[in-house]
């Protein structure tokens, strides 16, 4: 056993000595050319980021926070940034809102929507009433639903009855609260504290105003 640990050393010993002297045989490589002087005419390229931090830091910066859902939300998020913000300003803007799917029988006069009330009352149908629509002035609703399928089901159950029911998605206006604000550079906002009372809103930069 020991003769042969003593032969693996001297072919170890000969492999190094091997890759050693071919190491010696190859030639040197060239030295790299050194770079040319930067050019004072030619401007020196940087991050967008490390420009952006550079040119922010020595003004005010503008957020905008929203949207929130209603005017307490606004208040109290007023409440908390009015403390660190420079100035602040408070918008409102619409956007629109899906309802539901709305089942109704459409007539054509308001004392024909009447009518068609007292026949389906008649026939058995329940919770309907006649509405005054800016879109569709006489007609007979005969329920919003917030999923398709139970607004399908209804629908059919009222044609079987006979009556030309009708199915249209239901949208309206709803207002969205927003806060503007401005900060002196090194200043923190409580942005995150008022996005986790109010779900859905959001904190992003803007143009200072």
């Amino acid at each position: 056993m020991t003769g042969f640990w003593r032969i693996a050393v001297i072919v170890l010993l000969l492999v190094n000595s091997a890759a050693l002297v071919l190491r010696m045989l190859q030639p040197a490589p060239e030295p790299l050319p050194e770079a040319p002087p930067p050019d004072p005419e030619v401007p020196e390229a940087e991050l967008v980021a490390d420009a952006y931090r550079r040119a922010t830091a020595s003004g005010p910066r503008c957020f905008t926070i929203g949207p929130l859902a209603t005017l307490v939300q606004q208040s109290r998020a007023e409440d908390r940034l009015r403390p660190f913000a420079t100035q602040l300003r408070l918008r409102t803007t619409q956007a629109d809102r899906d309802r539901g799917w709305w089942v109704f029988v459409s007539a054509p006069s308001r004392s024909g929507a009447i009518a068609l009330a007292r026949r389906l009352a008649e026939r058995g149908v329940e919770d309907y009433f006649v509405v005054a629509d800016a879109d569709l002035p006489d007609a007979v609703s005969l329920g919003l639903f917030a999923d398709l399928a139970n607004a399908r089901r209804r629908l059919s159950s009222i044609r079987r009855l006979g009556f030309d029911a009708q199915l249209s998605i239901r949208r309206e206006e709803i207002p969205q609260f927003w806060i503007d604000y401005q900060i002196d550079p090194g200043t923190r906002s409580p942005w995150r504290f008022i996005l986790r009372a109010s779900p859905g809103a959001r904190n992003f930069e803007i143009p200072c105003f």
